[in-house]
């Protein structure tokens, strides 16, 4: 290799290198982070599918999957505060008498978002509203193709990216 073919060598292995380092590890693979935890894209996506097929009115999308999955442990504190918490067991068990429930043993997150579920049916029973400021607390950080998380619906609300205009209408 001649010395020339080596600098270039050399600058395109280093340029690979940095533009690999900018954003591998600490944005790769993660939908969201909530007050330093991680939620896994693979979390969201396996709560999706999961609830969708043993619960198939509820025709959940990514995005609200992954905002309830951030809500999910406020949600839960506040049952539990309240003396109403909801077990995981609990949840187990709405899952896997569901008729359309096919046998597939409900992972972690699918339990989350069921439990933070069952226990907002409990607040609405006894007229119980979580405050907003409790999710105004959350240090959220979303991906960006999920949208951003709005804590006075504690939902993440799907976005349009600032350079994607509408098309023009047809006259």
């Amino acid at each position: 290799m001649t010395t020339p073919v080596r600098r270039v060598a050399a600058a395109l292995i280093l340029g690979a290198a940095l533009v690999t380092a900018g954003c591998g590890t600490t944005e790769a693979g993660r939908a969201a982070t909530v007050d330093g935890k991680v939620i896994t894209e693979t979390d969201v996506q396996t709560a999706r599918t999961q609830i969708n097929t043993t619960f198939p009115a509820a025709n959940l999308t990514t995005s609200q999957v992954l905002g309830r999955l951030i809500a999910a442990p406020v949600i839960l504190s506040i049952a539990e505060r309240q003396g109403t918490p909801v077990s995981e067991s609990i949840a187990q068990t709405t899952y896997t008498t569901q008729p359309d429930y096919n046998g597939e043993k409900p992972e972690a997150p699918t339990l989350e978002v069921l439990r933070a579920e069952l226990a907002l049916q409990q607040f609405q029973q006894s007229q119980t509203q979580v405050p907003v400021s409790e999710f105004q607390k959350l240090k959220v950080v979303v991906n960006p193709r999920y949208g951003r998380f709005d804590p006075a619906s504690a939902l993440v609300t799907e976005q349009t990216p600032d350079w994607i205009k509408p098309a023009a209408a047809k006259q």
